[in-house]
């Protein structure tokens, strides 16, 4: 059975999410985790702690930006991040 992991990033990955004109980078340090839509995948790693940086970027607590963070997920690759930590 597989369980929800988590890890932090090493070091900051940038990307152009969902085709915006300026790049998201997910800072050093933030949380990511295996969960996905379809449970739990050791091959992925979401960005999941994104509220105060989506709130940074766009001046709101809640907006689109969040939406899609939430329900489509950053996938940050396995070289910015430490090993997953069984939670």
């Amino acid at each position: 059975m597989k369980h929800f992991k988590t890890s932090k990033t090493i070091k900051p990955f940038t990307t152009n999410f969902m085709g915006l004109i300026n790049p998201i980078t997910v800072p050093t340090g933030s949380i990511v985790s295996n969960k996905t839509a379809m449970g739990y995948d050791d091959n992925y790693r979401f960005w999941t702690d994104f509220h105060k940086e989506a709130k940074r970027i766009t001046g709101f607590k809640d907006s689109i930006l969040k939406h899609d963070l939430t329900y489509y997920g950053i996938n940050v690759p396995g070289e910015y991040c430490e090993p997953y930590e069984e939670s």
